[in-house]
This record gives C-alpha cells, sequence and structure tokens, in this order.
C-alpha cells in the first residue's frame, strides 16, 4: 500500500511544507522552456539549435509546445494539457532520437547536443503534474480548480519514475567529464564526482533531501559559470544549456518533496518507525 506522503515525510517537515509552491516554480520554469521551442517554430525567434519542418516530428512537437507552454506556465487547464505535452514528448523520444541512437549512432545521452534530457525529463514531470495539478501559484488555483492529487497513488508511481530517470541520465553527464588530462583537483573532477555518485543515489532514493538541494546548487553554479555569460535567449539555447536549468528547479522540488515511498530512504524510515516500539520497550 502506498502510504501518504505526510506520513512518509514527517520526518522532513521544513521542505516538505515548501513542495506545493516548488512544484508550481518547477512547472512554470519547465513551461517557459518548453514555450521557448514553440517560439522558435512559429515566430522564428529566438534562434533554434535545430531547425526542421513544420511537418516533421520534432516540428510538430514545437508547434504543440506554443499554446501548450504557455498553459503550463500560468498553470491553465493544466492537468490535460500536462498530459498531452508529457505524452508528446515521451512519444517523439521514441519515434526519432531512440531509432536514431539504435541504427545511426546519434548520442542519446549526456551534453554535446543529446536530446534526452530535454524530451525525458520535462515529459516525466509533465505526466507527473497531470495526476498531482499545478500547484497553488496557477490560475487553476485561483479558480478553485484542481487543488489536490486525485491520483495519489499514480503520482507516487510517477514520481519514482521522474526521480529514477533523472538521476540515470545525471550519470551520464559525469562520465562525459572522465578524460586521462582532467585536472583531478578542479570544479570539472568535483562536477563529475558529483555526478557520477549522485546520480545512483537520486536514483536508488538514498539521502535524497541533502544530495538534491547540492545538486541542485551545483547545476545552477554551472548555469551562472558557463552559460549565463552568453545572456539571457543564448545561455539555454543549447541541449546541454537547458538541461543545466531542467535539473536545477527538478532537484530543488526533490529537496522538497522527498523520494517519495518507493526508495531507500523510505524503507529506512519504515524500518527505523517499526524498530522504535521495540527500542523503547527494551529499555
Amino acid at each position: 500500500m502506498v502510504q501518504s506522503s505526510s506520513t512518509l515525510e514527517a520526518a522532513s517537515p521544513v521542505p516538505l511544507r515548501f513542495t506545493p509552491e516548488l512544484r508550481s516554480l518547477a512547472r512554470i520554469i519547465f513551461g517557459f522552456l518548453v514555450f521557448r521551442h514553440g517560439m522558435e517554430q512559429v515566430l522564428g525567434f529566438p534562434g533554434s539549435w535545430l531547425d526542421v519542418p513544420n511537418v516533421s516530428p520534432f516540428g510538430v512537437l514545437k508547434l504543440l509546445c506554443f499554446p501548450g507552454g504557455v498553459l503550463i506556465m500560468v498553470g491553465l487547464f493544466t492537468r490535460p494539457v500536462a498530459l498531452v505535452l508529457g505524452v508528446a514528448h515521451l512519444l517523439y523520444w521514441l519515434v526519432e532520437p531512440l531509432p536514431e541512437y539504435l541504427f545511426e549512432g546519434s548520442r542519446l545521452f549526456g551534453s554535446r547536443g543529446a536530446p534526452t534530457d530535454h524530451l525525458m525529463l520535462p515529459g516525466l514531470f509533465f505526466v507527473y503534474l497531470s495526476l498531482t495539478g499545478p500547484g497553488p501559484l496557477s490560475i487553476d488555483r485561483l479558480l478553485r480548480r484542481d487543488m489536490d492529487a486525485v491520483h495519489p497513488r499514480r503520482a507516487a508511481y510517477a514520481l519514482t519514475v521522474l526521480r529514477i530517470a533523472a538521476g540515470f541520465l545525471f550519470i551520464f553527464h559525469g562520465t562525459g567529464k572522465i578524460a586521462p588530462t582532467l585536472d583531478p583537483m578542479s570544479l570539472r573532477a568535483l562536477a563529475m564526482v558529483l555526478e557520477v555518485v549522485g546520480g545512483p543515489m537520486i536514483m536508488l532514493g538514498l539521502f535524497t533531501r541533502p544530495l538534491a538541494f547540492l545538486l541542485s546548487g551545483e547545476m545552477a553554479f554551472a548555469y551562472f559559470m558557463s552559460h549565463a555569460p552568453e545572456g539571457f535567449w543564448g545561455s539555454f539555447r543549447e541541449p546541454n544549456q537547458e538541461a543545466a536549468i531542467l535539473f536545477c528547479f527538478y532537484y530543488l522540488f526533490l529537496w522538497a518533496a522527498g523520494p517519495g515511498p518507493f526508495s531507500l530512504d523510505s524503507l529506512m524510515r519504515s524500518k527505523r518507525a517499526r524498530l522504535g516500539p521495540i527500542a523503547i520497550a527494551t529499555t
């Protein structure tokens, strides 16, 4: 049985109370980033990383992101719009990037133009959002609609899948930094360790909250050090730049939400809760 999040997260009440607001913040950021892809396709501004025709699979997805991104940002009709956008991102990944990787050897994970981060992270987050609602910073909330998760069990499953996928994708950013010329005392080496070690720990849901907070800070630091100098629009034009923002706000949300019931953290909390009365009885 999936326990309620209030029961599972009772040991960490301070970050938990910020979960709805940080879910709204992540929704706004993710919505803006997909809206940017729609702007590229519809308005021709700002410049796109990859120009594609409207009739192509990626072109259709980007056209869908133009109205969908706006609705996600403002939190209007959030559940159906998030479900459509989430499924569309995941289907496109299956239709084009995955076959190109399998049959043509194209890059699929990591940096240097690999497409998976900016498809899988928004796709899975939007599916999760369709189950939980937009959070308090939304028009839907002002209209007093979609205030609570209508499918808490499914939302728990979706949160788990999203956490595992994010950790898995994060590993490839660390392994991509491994090189014989890597200075072990450099910031790049530190980032490599955080990503190679942190990715599997996020997947397992181990020390999730402190680790997610640390990794969110790492992504913020990477963005301002490496990407922000290129200007506002240029700072998230490339897939790797966009991934830094997506990971930053997702991990900040994860710090508040916690790993969910399907994690080592949850397992250890449940074990401590069972052993607590025994320990008291034997003292």
